[in-house]
C-alpha cells in the first residue's frame, strides 16, 4: 500500500505545476526553506577568496554558489534556464554589471513577477520550455545555469531532453544546482555524452562548491582545476540517498534508447 501511495502522489508522478507558483507560493517557500537574503547593492564578489560577500543579511547558499561561480568564471554572457521570479539574475546583474544576462521560464506568470519585481530584466527574459525540441531563438550564453528546475522533471525522458537541451544553449559551462536525489545527474549526464547525445565534443564533469556550503555540478568544454565528478556518490557525499526518490527517477530513465545502434 505504501508504495502504490508513492506512486500516485503528483509530486513524484508529474512536473511541478508552475501555473501555481506565485508571489504568494513564492514567499512562503522563502519563509519556510531559505535564509533571508541580502538586498540588492549589499552583495560584493571579492576576486582574491573566490567568494561573494554581504555588507547586510545573509545570502542563501545556492545563490551564493551562483554567484560565485559567475565570479570565478567570468563569462561575458550568462543565461538562466527557470528563472522564476528573476531573484538569482538580477542580483547577479547588479553584482556583475559587464555581464549580459538573460532568462527563460515556461511559465508566463513567472516572467510578469520577474518584470514586476525587477524592471531592469524587462528586455532579458522570454519564454523557454527546455522539455521541448532545441530552439535556436533561445539565447546563447557562455554559461547556462538552472537551480531547482531539473529536479521537478519526471515526465517520462524529459529531463533527458532537458540536458541535452541546456548544453547545446550554453557555449562553455553549464552549472547545475539542483536537488542530487532527484536523479543520477552525473551518470545521465555521462551516458548522454558518451552515446552521442550532447553537442560538445569534448566535456568535463567537475564538482563546485560554494562558500556557503551548497555544492553544484559544473560541466565544462575544458577540464579545470575542480574536482572530477565520476559518480553520483561524489555529489552527495555525506547525504543519505533517497531510494524512492531515485527509484522514481529511474523508472523514467529506463524509458531511454541511446545512441544509433545498427540493425
Amino acid at each position: 500500500m505504501k508504495h502504490l501511495f508513492y506512486r500516485r502522489r503528483k509530486f513524484f508522478d508529474d512536473d511541478f505545476d508552475w501555473d501555481t507558483y506565485g508571489q504568494g507560493t513564492s514567499e512562503r517557500r522563502l519563509k519556510r526553506a531559505v535564509r533571508p537574503m541580502a538586498a540588492l547593492g549589499q552583495l560584493r564578489f571579492d576576486p582574491e577568496s573566490g567568494t561573494v560577500q554581504s555588507g547586510a543579511g545573509e545570502v542563501h547558499p545556492n545563490q551564493q554558489l551562483i554567484l560565485e561561480a559567475i565570479g570565478k568564471l567570468q563569462p561575458a554572457t550568462v543565461h538562466e534556464v527557470g528563472c522564476g521570479g528573476g531573484t538569482h539574475l538580477a542580483t547577479a546583474k547588479s553584482l556583475f554589471p559587464t555581464i549580459g544576462f538573460t532568462g527563460g521560464d515556461r511559465g508566463a506568470g513567472q516572467l510578469e513577477l520577474a518584470i514586476e519585481q525587477h524592471p531592469e530584466l524587462k528586455g532579458h527574459l522570454g519564454l523557454q520550455d527546455v522539455t521541448m525540441p532545441f530552439c535556436h531563438q533561445w539565447p546563447r550564453a557562455e554559461l547556462v545555469f538552472t537551480q531547482a528546475v531539473l529536479m521537478h522533471i519526471h515526465t517520462a525522458v524529459s529531463h533527458f531532453v532537458a540536458l541535452s537541451n541546456i548544453v547545446r544553449q550554453a557555449q562553455k559551462f553549464v552549472l547545475l544546482v539542483e536537488n542530487y536525489q532527484c536523479h543520477n545527474f552525473v551518470r545521465d549526464i555521462e551516458t548522454l555524452y558518451e552515446t552521442g547525445h550532447l553537442a560538445w565534443e569534448h566535456l568535463s564533469i567537475h564538482r563546485i562548491d560554494g562558500s556557503g556550503g551548497a555544492r553544484g555540478i559544473l560541466l565544462s568544454k575544458t577540464p579545470l582545476d575542480l574536482p572530477v565528478l565520476r559518480t553520483d556518490l561524489q555529489i552527495r557525499d555525506g547525504e543519505e540517498p533517497s531510494i524512492r526518490r531515485l527509484m522514481r527517477a529511474d523508472e523514467g530513465s529506463l524509458r531511454g534508447l541511446f545512441g544509433f545502434d545498427p540493425a
